[in-house]
């Protein structure tokens, strides 16, 4: 990663941590992931559980994991480049990895999956969101930062490349109750044809208007 990405990256997550909203985006998230371990039938909830978050910017989530009681340990490119080099923890050490907004930016994902695979404890998950390309066109180039673009298809087939099982992919809903996070036929025609309004929207609207999206979340595991 270059000096000019580093020092954007660097001044965008100071900005971040200035912004009122960013506890309780961290909370939506917590909650986003809870719902969806549910729905797939993973029982885990994150009391005395580990969690590495990778390119964690302002983390923002730290609160929103140690309000549920799990260890949370922060890594971003001020400590470590994740895209070239060792994550600085040792292997078989977290129960949880997440890594929002973070793949598209990393030019060759394949040792940072490499590396989160190894900090994992075996039956440890990877929980991250990305961009959907097929959703989104051209506006994913409106970030100058990304350089890697992915489709559900993609997206599955790297992460079973790195030896992850039980691939799980969605549209990146937040907050919904566990049948949108279920791999079903119609799932993404839903989220980009049959919704309305954003997920994020703050229109004082019903909840059920809301939820059109144009990323992904992806939940999969280390085999034990």
């Amino acid at each position: 990663m270059n000096t000019n990405k580093t020092g954007y990256f660097k001044s965008r997550n100071a900005s971040l941590a200035m912004r009122s909203d960013r506890h309780e985006m961290g909370q939506r998230e917590a909650r986003t992931l809870a719902t969806m371990l549910q729905a797939n039938g993973d029982e885990h909830f994150f009391g005395n559980k580990s969690i590495i978050d990778l390119g964690c910017g302002d983390q923002y989530l730290r609160q929103a994991f140690e309000d549920r009681a799990a260890f949370y340990r922060g890594i971003d490119i001020g400590e470590c480049n994740l895209e070239t080099e060792e994550f600085p923890v040792e292997s078989n050490k977290y129960d949880f990895a997440v890594c929002l907004a973070l793949v598209e930016h990393l030019r060759d994902p394949g040792h940072f999956l490499t590396e989160t695979h190894r900090v994992l404890k075996p039956g440890g998950f990877i929980w991250l969101s990305t961009p959907d390309i097929e959703a989104c066109g051209a506006k994913f180039w409106n970030d100058p930062t990304h350089v890697h673009p992915y489709t559900r298809t993609s997206l599955r087939m790297l992460l079973q490349m790195h030896e992850f099982t039980k691939v799980r992919i969605t549209p990146n809903y937040r907050c919904k109750s566990e049948g949108w996070y279920r791999e079903t036929r119609y799932a993404f025609f839903r989220s980009r044809y049959l919704l309305p309004l954003l997920g994020t929207s703050r229109l004082p609207l019903p909840e059920f208007l809301k939820g059109r999206c144009s990323g992904l979340f992806a939940l999969a595991q280390k085999p034990y």
